[in-house]
Order: C-alpha cells, then sequence, then structure tokens
C-alpha cells in the first residue's frame, strides 16, 4: 500500500505464465471514495485477486463508488461488466472502451475484419 497526500494506494497484482509476468491493476482510496483503477482480465485469478484485495484492507465490492479504465485492452476492462452487473457504479473511460464494453456489433466487426486483413497481409 502507498499512500500519499491522504490518498491510498492498494496494488491488486495477479501472476501470469505469459510475456506479461502479471496483470496489474489497483484500488484507489481518498476520502470517502474508492475507485478501482482498471480491472483486469475476465478470469478468476483477477477476481479472486481483486476480492482478497478487498478483504485484506476492510472493503467490499459494494465500497467501489467508480472504475476508472486507463484503455481498452482486455487486460484492463476485463471484470467491469461482472462488477456492474450487481453494483450500479459509474465507469470511466474512453468512448472505444465503451464500444468494447458494450459488444457495440458495428465496433466488434470492425475489429475482426482490421485484424482478418492485418493477419492476411502479415502472411
Amino acid at each position: 500500500m502507498l499512500k500519499k497526500n491522504h490518498m491510498e494506494v492498494y496494488p491488486i497484482i495477479v501472476p501470469t505464465t505469459n510475456k506479461l509476468k502479471s496483470i496489474n491493476f489497483f484500488l484507489v482510496k481518498q476520502g470517502d471514495s474508492l475507485t478501482l483503477i482498471d480491472a483486469g482480465l475476465n478470469n478468476d485469478n483477477c477476481w479472486n485477486a481483486l476480492q482478497m484485495t478487498l478483504k485484506k484492507y476492510d472493503y467490499i465490492l459494494s465500497d467501489i463508488t467508480g472504475i476508472l479504465l486507463t484503455h481498452n485492452h482486455i487486460d484492463h476492462i476485463g471484470l467491469v461488466n461482472r462488477i456492474v452487473s450487481t453494483h450500479s457504479i459509474p465507469v470511466y473511460a474512453h468512448p472505444y472502451a465503451k464500444l468494447v464494453l458494450k459488444r457495440d456489433p458495428h465496433y466488434m466487426n470492425m475489429r475482426v475484419d482490421f485484424f482478418k486483413k492485418l493477419y492476411q497481409e502479415m502472411g
């Protein structure tokens, strides 16, 4: 935990077996707010790490007052839908992240087409 200027930062570090070495996201406590910065992958390892970190600092999931997403990569947005499906809290993100989170059909098709073309061009 890092404390600075009446703000506490609680890292959530989930080891992986791939090139990344770990998935990292954070809880930030300032005043009455507890903000989740990024949301890991949508898997049990990230979910359990979030739950353990909340418990370690005497919080529960419903104490989270907002989610801030730095960008729309899958290892940063994974648990958002799982959290907001049971807790009505705001999610702050770039508009592209919202398209991914809501599985916007036009956006998702555009991504598939983009990568299909890229992979074909790259052999």
